[in-house]
C-alpha cells in the first residue's frame, strides 16, 4: 500500500482514503499505530457519512484506544448507523448481550442479533457469514 499517495488524497478530502488511512493508523497497517492519526483521518471520513469509519470510532470509544474509554459514545455512534451497517448489528448485539461496561439486556441484544439475522443471503465474506451463526445462535438460545 502507497501510504504516502493514500495521505495525499485523505488530506485532499477523499472519505475512502481517510477510512483507509484511519485503518491503517488504527490496525498499525504499513504505519506505527498512531491513534491521533487514526482518530484524525476517521473522523474526516466519519463526518462524511463513511459508515465503516464511524464503525472504527466507536471501537475506539468503546477500547479507549487513544480517546476517553466512553462505551456510552461507543453505542450511540454504532446506532447512528445501524439501518445500513450489518456490522453494526453484530457489534450492538455483543455490546448488549456481554454487558461489560453497562448492565447486559438480553432483550436489546436479541433486538440487534434479529435483525443480523435479516441479512443473511446479503452478505458473503466469510467473516460475515460466520457473524450469521452467531446470531442465528443467539436468537436460538432466547
Amino acid at each position: 500500500m502507497d501510504i504516502g499517495e493514500l495521505r495525499k488524497k485523505a488530506e485532499l478530502g477523499s472519505c475512502v482514503a481517510q477510512s483507509v488511512l484511519g485503518i491503517c493508523y488504527l490496525e498499525g497497517i504499513d504505519v506505527e499505530v498512531n491513534y491521533q492519526e487514526a482518530f484524525r483521518f476517521l473522523s474526516a471520513a466519519a463526518n462524511q457519512g463513511t459508515s465503516r469509519a464511524v464503525l472504527n470510532l466507536a471501537r475506539m470509544y468503546a477500547e479507549g484506544l487513544g480517546v476517553r474509554k466512553d462505551v456510552i459514545e461507543a453505542g450511540r455512534l454504532c446506532e447512528s448507523v445501524s439501518n445500513s451497517e450489518f456490522l453494526v448489528l453484530i457489534a450492538l448485539g455483543r455490546f448488549c448481550s456481554r454487558g461489560t461496561e453497562v448492565p447486559a439486556d438480553r432483550g436489546e441484544a436479541l433486538r440487534w442479533y434479529s435483525a443480523a439475522v435479516g441479512w443473511e443471503g446479503r452478505v458473503g465474506d466469510c467473516e460475515e457469514i460466520e457473524e450469521i451463526r452467531e446470531a442465528k445462535a443467539y436468537v436460538r438460545r432466547m
